[in-house]
């Protein structure tokens, strides 16, 4: 399976969030974003999508009468 995003563009959204910055251009091509909250969902999308968390299962736990 791959991954719409690259390593590269996960670093360029990082640096952003932390600059605060919405706007950016890049090899001519711009790119807007609409909030902050936006940034953060997209940067969680990547992190799944590239393998940089883990994602956890809910385990319950079982019970036997004995």
């Amino acid at each position: 399976m791959t991954t719409p995003w690259t390593i590269q563009q996960y670093q360029t959204l990082v640096m952003m969030i932390a600059k605060g910055v919405t706007n950016l251009e890049v090899n001519g091509e711009k790119v807007a974003y609409r909030s902050l909250d936006e940034m953060m969902r997209i940067k969680s999308m990547m992190e799944r999508d590239l393998g940089l968390v883990s994602v956890s299962r809910q385990q319950y736990p079982a019970f036997r009468k004995g």
